[in-house]
């Protein structure tokens, strides 16, 4: 005699129920609201829900209609759902109680939210082997889809839940990084890490375990691309600053692809060639600040010896009330100034994007008053260019000191 299926419940990512070989999920659905009910009675099925509380939640200050009626009618929408699933005593599911609802205990399921949550407590237990700790940690990624019913993340009873499924699921990924790291198993930390970013794209860690690995991999190239990315994503859109592991992270990078296969020709003018890249050939040179700082450092080393001036500008942004500007706004006229900046500055002037409303700028000229004009210019640009632009844009400028021996 063959064993009665057990009905399989997916949370993490949307929300879907199977039962033998018949699946329903809310992606093939247009109706929120059936599917919003079955999630809630079954995530709190050890209780029965009081009809008032379901009111609340589902039908919130409904006027000109009873709200009663609403609910039993959402109520027979979700038992319809569960028909086509063929469960044995599919209209038992939800059991109506006085003055309440309730999802039935007795019947038997396996939710993966569930089974996420003993998983990531097996792989936190420092007693297994490292081994064991990395496959327990390897099936419960597998098992998070994505955070807890992600397409109802505005619904004020998931987002606790999303919330606390989410920071089990960082730490999950930054165990496992852990172990397969232990193990030199680089290209499998890309993997989990890519995936991870897919999930979350705002964790750092994600990215930076990712970037370092395509390092170890002699990927420096990607490595580079992936972190200017991420620096466009953290420091020039959200306005984070940059942490001693991030900093240390590019300098690595740099230090890869130096130990690149080019560095081992003695041709210099191969060597030259490699060095030169034509698109940087026009405008002002724009780098990343931890490049610009070592320009910086250079620049007043070689002042003393050389007796050249070099003056260091900035470029700042906000409301013209002179408080700060949101992001949103702030990213979109800040890769206009860029453009402004590129096509108004020379070659010899360098540039970087300092935080997520600065620029900051290196110009060769005789005096800050001298420099202060190419500052000028560029304002009279972005002006003429956005001249709707609700920023304010500020400048200021001083000489760079030169560094004595």
């Amino acid at each position: 005699m063959s064993s009665k299926p057990i009905l399989k419940i997916r949370m993490l990512g949307g929300c879907s129920l199977t039962y033998g070989d018949k699946t329903i999920g809310d992606a093939n659905y247009h109706l929120k609201k059936p599917w919003m009910l079955l999630a809630y009675l079954i995530v709190f099925r050890n209780r029965a829900i009081p009809v008032d509380e379901l009111i609340n939640l589902f039908y919130p200050g409904e006027q000109g209609k009873s709200p009663q009626g609403a609910l039993k009618t959402l109520v027979y929408r979700v038992r319809e759902l569960l028909e086509e699933l063929g469960l044995p005593e599919s209209r038992d599911m939800i059991l109506v109680t006085r003055g309440s609802y309730a999802w039935n205990a007795g019947v038997p399921i396996q939710m993966d939210m569930e089974l996420f949550e003993l998983a990531c407590q097996r792989a936190g237990t420092s007693w297994h082997l490292p081994e064991e700790r990395l496959e327990t940690c390897m099936s419960a990624l597998a098992l998070y889809r994505n955070d807890f019913l992600s397409k109802a993340m505005g619904e004020s009873w998931v987002r606790p839940l999303a919330d606390h499924y989410h920071t089990m699921y960082v730490r999950l990924v930054q165990t496992t990084v852990g172990l397969l790291a232990a193990q030199e198993r680089w290209e499998d930390v890309i993997n989990v890490c890519g995936r991870a970013i897919q999930v979350d794209g705002y964790e750092e860690s994600f990215h930076y375990y990712l970037i370092r690995s395509l390092v170890r991999t002699g990927q420096a190239r990607q490595a580079l691309e992936r972190y200017k990315r991420m620096y466009n994503l953290f420091y020039t859109q959200l306005g984070v600053t940059p942490t001693a592991e991030i900093t240390e992270l590019y300098q690595e990078i740099s230090r890869a692809c130096s130990r690149g296969p080019q560095a081992d020709t003695e041709d210099l003018a191969a060597i030259s060639r490699l060095l030169l890249r034509e698109e940087r050939l026009t405008g002002a040179f724009f780098c990343e600040p931890e490049v610009f700082t070592d320009i910086y450092n250079l620049e007043a080393r070689s002042i003393a010896r050389s007796g050249r001036s070099v003056n260091l500008g900035m470029i700042s942004a906000s409301m013209r009330d002179g408080s700060t500007a949101p992001l949103r706004l702030l990213s979109g006229y800040m890769e206009q100034l860029e453009d402004c900046i590129q096509a108004t500055l020379r070659r010899g002037d360098v540039v970087t994007q300092y935080s997520a409303s600065q620029y900051l700028l290196l110009l060769p000229a005789p005096s800050p008053e001298k420099g202060q004009l190419a500052l000028d210019r560029i304002l009279a640009n972005f002006t003429e260019k956005y001249p709707r632009c609700p920023l304010l844009l500020r400048t200021s400028i001083r000489a760079v000191d030169a560094v004595l021996a």
